[in-house]
Order: structure tokens, then sequence, then C-alpha cells
């Protein structure tokens, strides 16, 4: 944690000075030593600030060093206006670290995979803070791609996927409207794998502000909730139709296991937790429809801070890819003291404070 805070700083004052320094005088040296493929190898990374860079204004150098292996990669590593990447040690693995400070920050573990005496890398893990504050966390896995000089210039950036989610997270805003609902629970959907819902569980407003929750997928029936604290939607390739395609989820030991749609619809199949997924409104009316669409809309509605059962959620995906504005209809269950339960369709800026009431139009 140190050394990210300390290339984070360094990111910054970087793009206001830049002194340069000989070749020979090495600075942030780390050493790492790793068992891959039942060999050992040595990991030795350091910046090294050259006359003239093309990639970086704050260049650095890796050397790999084993069995059939002795190279010296340049321009893989290195900083350049706001954004760095340096060598570290993530889950027992050899990584690169990827760390992007403007806009929405981004930073990104890379596992380095050694394979016919090259470097090699495939899969990327993202943590992104969006403009209104939501932390993603999202994976992709492609062909892997061989690290040579000069990957740094675009390498890195072609392992970052579409973020097809994006505006489901945008989409997501609570906010503590008064007292009765400052510690109470509730639940935001962010995504859907067929038949499967995807919500995340927070305990309180302070919670959801703080990004503490518990991640829940559902059918129709139950619900499971995962007890792993990390863990990443990963994404599909850029030809899919689909947005996602499954989790990848990292155990107490640094192991990181994909679970694609059959083997997370076996965790939800076996769990014997009822369904019970709830939110509360933030629009100040909300229409209430018989079915999801705005052709077959009742004469009945809901409040600001009425609280609701979330019974199942259409999600149209290709439109996510056109609009800013997600297409997402609930059906939900009301308890109305006059009227018992009423379940009906709703849309889903109903429960987003932030937007007007035709944002989906």
């Amino acid at each position: 944690m140190q050394k990210i805070i300390l290339l984070i700083f360094t990111l910054i004052i970087s793009t206001v000075c830049y002194a340069k320094q000989s070749c020979s005088h090495k600075t942030f040296v780390e050493n790492y030593h790793f068992n891959l493929n039942a060999q050992s190898y040595k990991f030795t990374s350091y910046f090294c600030d050259e006359d003239e860079n093309e990639f970086f204004t704050k260049p650095g150098i890796l050397e790999v060093h084993g069995k059939n292996i002795n190279k010296l990669y340049k321009n893989v590593i290195g900083i350049r206006a706001g954004i760095g990447v340096i060598l570290s040690k993530w889950n027992n693995k050899p990584t690169f670290y990827y760390v992007s400070t403007p806009s929405d920050y981004t930073q990104a573990f890379i596992p380095i995979i050694i394979k016919d005496n090259n470097l090699m890398v495939d899969c990327i893990y993202i943590n992104q803070q969006l403009k209104n504050y939501m932390v993603t966390s999202h994976s992709y896995c492609g062909e892997p791609q061989i690290v040579a000089d000069g990957f740094g210039n675009e390498g890195f950036e072609n392992l970052f996927p579409n973020f097809y989610l994006n505006g489901v997270f945008y989409f997501i805003f609570f906010s503590e409207t008064n007292h009765y609902l400052s510690n109470k629970g509730f639940d935001v959907f962010i995504g859907k794998l067929d038949d499967i819902s995807f919500y995340r569980r927070y305990s309180s407003i302070k919670n959801y502000v703080s990004s503490k929750y518990t991640l829940i997928m559902t059918n129709q029936d139950k619900e499971y909730r995962f007890k792993e604290s990390q863990i990443y939607l990963r994404m599909a390739s850029r030809e899919s139709a689909e947005s996602f395609i499954g989790l990848d989820i990292i155990d107490s030991k640094g192991k990181i296991t994909f679970y694609d749609k059959t083997a997370l619809a076996k965790r939800l199949n076996k769990s014997t937790i009822k369904k019970n997924i709830k939110s509360y409104i933030q629009q100040e009316k909300v229409s209430l429809y018989d079915e999801p669409n705005d052709n077959h809309p009742t004469d009945m509605y809901l409040v600001k801070n009425d609280f609701v059962k979330i019974l199942d959620v259409i999600w149209n995906k290709e439109k996510l890819k056109k609009s800013q504005y997600p297409d997402i209809w609930y059906k939900v269950s009301y308890k109305s003291k006059e009227q018992g339960e009423i379940v009906k369709w709703i849309e889903g800026v109903a429960f987003n404070s932030m937007w007007g009431t035709n944002a989906t139009e």
C-alpha cells in the first residue's frame, strides 16, 4: 500500500517537474522472487530516466531472470501524465499495477504469466471510481499478449474492456432523505446474466457512501449472499452481444476462480435463503404500470420514501450500449394500508433522486 501511495504521489508531481538523471542512477528499486510453473524467477524493477523517451516522462526498467529467461524490458513500466505502471505483487503473483488519476480514478491489476520464455498478460482486474463516486470492480480476459519493449505505450490500454455496465452504475445514487431511512438496509441492481440478477446490499446510507456492501444474486425465488470481499464482474469480449459473462472471485488465499452462469446457478440453486430484495422510492411521485412499458399506465403511484420489494427486473442491455440511460423496469410489491398488496411495474429512475422522471426517454 505504501508503494502504491508513493506511485500516486509521483504521478502528481511528475506532471509538474521533470529532472533528468543518469541512467546508471537507479531509483525506486524493487526486487521480487516468484515461483511460476514450478520455476523460480527474480523480478527487478527500477526507474531510470534517459535523455529521450517517447513513452514515459519517468521511464522504468524491468528485468526478469530465471531458467531459460534473462531479459530486460524498456518502456513497459513508468510514469507519464496521469498514468503510471509499476511492477507489484498481487495475490502472491507478479503483477503490473496500473493507475490513472485523471477523470474517473482507475486502478488495475494485470497478473504476469511466463510461457515459452516470454512474459505475457491476458487478464485485467479493474477498480474504477466513476464521476458519481460509485466504485466498480470488473475484469476481462482475452487472448494472451506478449510483453515486449514499448508495451507500455498502448499495450495495457488494449486490455481494458468496454465497460457495458457503466450506464447502470452511473444510474445509482441514493441520498439520505430522512432520519427513518438512515439506518435501513436497501438493495441496488447492478446487472443481469440471463435469469440471474445481481444486487449490492447496503445496510445503511452510511455504508453506501463508504462503498461497504454485500453482493447478492437472485432468481425468481432464492437469493445467494457472497461472503468473499474481492469479486469482479467479468466483462464479455468487445464482439459479444452480452454485457458480462460471470464473476471472478478471489478467495482468502488469493486464488482467482471464474464462475460462469452455469456455476453461479449451481450456487444459487443450493441456497436456502428466500428472495428478499427491497429498496425505497426516491422520486417525489412514481407511476405504476401493468406492464414494463409506457403503454400500460395505471392511475396508481408511489411517493418518495415508500419501501418496496423488487420481484423482478427487466433490463434492455442493447439500449445501454447506445444510450447513457439504462432501460430498466422493476416489478415491485408494495403493501398499502387501504388496498393491501399492490404488484405493478415501475421505471428504474424511481430509485434515483438525481434523475428526472423522463430520464429513460
